[in-house]
C-alpha cells in the first residue's frame, strides 16, 4: 500500500506540474509558474528576493511541524516512546535519529552540543529541497546566495567550536607539522577554510538546480511518464544532498575540535 500511494502521489504531482506550466521557452525547456515571483510582483518587490521568500516559507513549515511534534510528544508525558506508525511525528523522529548518528560519529561524547545545529541544518535543507517537488514553488536551495549563507553559518560554528575547545592553540590547526614552512601552510589553510562555505553552497546549488532544469526539459517532451519518474529521482537528490551537506558540516566540526593535530 505505501508503494502504491507513492506512485499515485508522483503521478498526481506530474499532472499538477503540467497545470503549472506557464509557457515553453527556447531550447525546448518548459517554464513553470513561480508563485514567489507572482507574489513579489504584486507587492512591487524585486524578484531577487524570491529565494528569501521561499526560505521563510520553509522555515514557517518547519516551525509548524515543530510545534505539532512538541505537542504530540507532550501528550505522552513521561512515557515518551517512538511513534510506531507512519506519520509526521514518525518522519521527524527518523530524521532526528539519523542526525544523532551523524553527530555521534563525528563529535563523539560532545554530540549533544552539536546535535541541535546539525539537526537544524539537515531539516532546513531537506525541507527547502523537497519544496521544489511542489509545482509553482522553486526550491530556495537552487540559488547560491541561500546556500552560501547556510555554509557561512557552518563556517562560523565550527571555527567557534575549535576556539572554544583549544583556545589560542586552535591556530596550530593552520600551521602544519613543520615549523619552517608554517607560513605557507597558514596561507593554504586559510584559503581552504574560506572556500568551504562556497564549496558547500556550490555543490548543493549545482545538484538542485540541475535536477529542476532536467525536470523542465523532460516535462516539455512528455507530460505524463517522465515527470513522475524525475520527481522520484528529485526526491532522492533532495535527501542525498541534505545528507551530504550535514555530513560535511559534522566533519568540519570534528576536525576543528580534534586533538590529533
Amino acid at each position: 500500500m505505501p508503494m502504491k500511494k507513492n506512485i499515485l502521489l508522483s503521478l498526481g504531482l506530474s499532472l499538477l506540474s503540467n497545470v503549472a506550466i506557464a509557457s515553453e521557452g527556447g531550447g525546448g525547456v518548459a517554464h513553470f509558474i513561480n508563485y514567489y515571483s507572482i507574489l513579489l510582483h504584486k507587492l512591487h518587490i524585486d524578484h531577487a528576493w524570491e529565494p528569501t521568500v521561499g526560505g521563510l516559507l520553509c522555515l514557517l513549515v518547519i516551525v509548524v511541524a515543530g510545534i505539532y511534534y512538541r505537542r504530540s510528544v507532550g501528550k505522552d508525558g513521561n512515557n515518551v516512546v517512538p511513534s510506531g506508525k507512519f506519520s509526521l511525528r514518525y518522519l521527524i523522529e527518523e530524521m532526528l535519529e539519523f542526525v544523532v548518528g551523524i553527530a555521534k560519529d563525528n563529535t563523539h561524547e560532545q554530540y549533544l552540543s552539536f546535535f541541535p545545529f546539525l539537526a537544524a541544518i539537515f531539516i532546513y535543507i531537506v525541507v527547502c529541497n523537497l519544496s521544489g517537488l511542489i509545482p509553482g514553488f522553486p526550491p530556495p536551495t537552487e540559488t547560491m546566495d541561500n546556500n552560501v549563507a547556510v555554509g557561512i553559518c557552518v563556517f562560523l560554528v565550527y571555527n567557534f567550536a575549535g576556539i572554544k575547545e583549544h583556545g589560542s592553540a586552535y591556530i596550530k590547526h593552520f600551521l602544519g607539522p613543520v615549523a619552517f614552512i608554517a607560513p605557507l601552510f597558514f596561507c593554504i589553510e586559510l584559503v581552504s577554510h574560506f572556500s568551504r562555505p562556497l564549496s558547500l553552497g556550490l555543490r548543493l546549488t549545482g545538484n538542485i538546480y540541475g535536477d529542476h532544469t532536467l525536470l523542465g526539459v523532460f516535462t516539455s517532451l512528455s507530460y505524463l511518464v517522465f515527470p513522475a519518474l524525475l520527481m522520484f529521482f528529485g526526491l532522492l537528490v533532495a535527501v542525498v544532498q541534505s545528507v551530504v551537506f550535514t555530513l560535511l558540516s559534522g566533519i568540519y566540526i570534528s576536525m576543528a575540535i580534534s586533538h590529533d593535530h
